[in-house]
């Protein structure tokens, strides 16, 4: 592969990674947005709040396993920076042997799971039996969905942002059309929009694979299934050192994870129509989140690469100009909310109730942006560079500033303090990884 060494040329790649990966990613939360969509024009905020439930379960699973997708870019782009091809393939098939084995054991241990997860809501009955619901149904597609998680990683660790797109549209489209059909045209509630996400995650597996094994074939002229491309798939260093990292993302990701979902349990206690509206307004800040990750993405690459080729003047180069664009992101996000912020809750609920609990709240959507780009990019960054420890341990310091914000600001700022936890979470991560970057320049060199 040649690398262009110039700034300007830096600038293209990392659009040519970040424009697809932002495109994707922020399909992602519409596909929450249109959920809460339909079921906030329902007869009652019990289907709503019941789909914020039970989307909040999956978050804080698939969330969990989402070092499927970051282990896998940041080896992929490593090998692909070496031109290893067997280490190319090899990356994506260890990935894939561990989506199966994980998504079959969510499978089996789905009645502790979700009886676990309901064990500490403060929701009504009603809105746990829907949520239930949900839950048993969508839980089938456990290990389609992590298979695509490996697959849109390794597709970006191969500079294939485009294809990872299109799988991604792909799959979010179908789901709303579905999900429309069900519930608009079958007259479905809660359980149509879980037939709807099992069905185009299933869909979107099938895609993944094909394209994964089409672009294999076109880059290295030879198949996943030659003996070449499986050179070293027992070697079992090999495996231990991917656990390792995904052991590091696992607890770095499940702190985040269980964040998100503290959060919403907590919001239960606050009532039905400040548990819709929180729903709402994370949904939105989910456009943030999955729009800044794009610019992450691209520095997971782009460093990535440049730690196969162990190369940190060009490592410090493609952090400049990926965090430089996504401080630049992040301004236009928080100008938008300002702007638009109460015209996007209505458009998404007629629920009065709904409405205003929302715009009460909107400030913090608001100011998130500016203050959450710069965690979002020192994850991509350390991603890249395979450095999970460090994300590990400042992840853990950012937790603990988390729960100790709870338990001083919930008894007097109730919901309120729940933001503002949050808020200073994000916070923390940046400041903390920040504090790491120049052991990674170490790390990489």
């Amino acid at each position: 592969m040649n690398i262009p060494t110039s700034q300007k040329s830096l600038n293209v790649q990392m659009w040519h990674i970040a424009i697809p990966s932002i495109l994707a990613n922020i399909s992602i939360p519409f596909l929450g947005l249109a959920d809460t969509y339909i079921m906030g024009h329902q007869a009652d905020s019990r289907y709503l709040a019941a789909i914020a439930l039970g989307a909040m379960i999956f978050n804080l699973l698939y969330s969990s396993f989402n070092f499927l997708r970051m282990g896998t870019t940041g080896f992929t782009a490593q090998a692909a920076g070496r031109d290893d091809h067997r280490e190319v393939s090899l990356s994506f098939v260890r990935g894939l042997i561990t989506a199966i084995a994980i998504g079959l054991i969510t499978i089996l241990l789905q009645w502790l799971l979700i009886d676990g997860m309901l064990y500490f809501s403060k929701a009504t009955e009603e809105v746990e039996g829907l949520a239930t619901t949900y839950f048993h149904i969508r839980v089938l597609g456990a290990p389609f969905a992590l298979i695509n998680f490996v697959a849109v990683g390794w597709l970006l660790g191969m500079h294939q942002a485009m294809a990872a797109l299109w799988i991604q549209i792909f799959m979010n489209l179908l789901n709303i059309a579905l999900n429309v059909f069900f519930v608009m045209g079958l007259g479905m509630t809660v359980d149509g929009v879980a037939y709807g996400t099992l069905l185009a995650e299933i869909s979107a597996a099938a895609l993944s694979i094909y394209l994964i094994l089409k672009h294999y074939r076109q880059t290295y002229d030879r198949s996943f299934l030659s003996a070449k491309s499986r050179e070293g798939l027992n070697d079992m260093a090999a495996f231990i050192k991917m656990f390792q990292l995904n052991r590091d993302i696992f607890i770095r990701t499940s702190c985040i994870t269980l964040t998100m979902a503290s959060f919403t349990i907590i919001g239960t206690g606050f009532g039905k129509d400040i548990l819709a509206a929180n729903a709402i307004l994370m949904n939105l800040n989910m456009l943030t989140a999955f729009g800044l990750d794009g610019f992450a993405q691209a520095a997971e690459v782009l460093v990535g690469r440049e730690t196969g080729r162990r190369d940190v003047k060009k490592l410090r180069q493609a952090v400049i100009v990926s965090c430089k664009w996504a401080l630049i992101a992040s301004g236009i996000y928080t100008l938008v909310y300002f702007l638009t912020g109460e015209w996007m809750i209505a458009s998404l609920t007629d629920i009065q109730s709904v409405r205003d609990s929302a715009a009460e709240y909107l400030p913090w959507l608001i100011i998130l942006p500016i203050l959450a780009v710069w965690s979002f990019m020192l994850d991509g960054i350390f991603i890249g560079a395979t450095a999970g420890r460090e994300m590990r341990n400042m992840m853990l310091i950012s937790m603990v500033v988390y729960i100790l914000a709870l338990v001083i600001c919930l008894p007097y700022m109730q919901n309120h303090g729940l933001w503002l936890a949050y808020t200073l979470f994000i916070v923390v991560r940046g400041v903390t990884l920040m504090i790491r970057y120049p052991q990674l320049e170490k790390f990489s060199s």
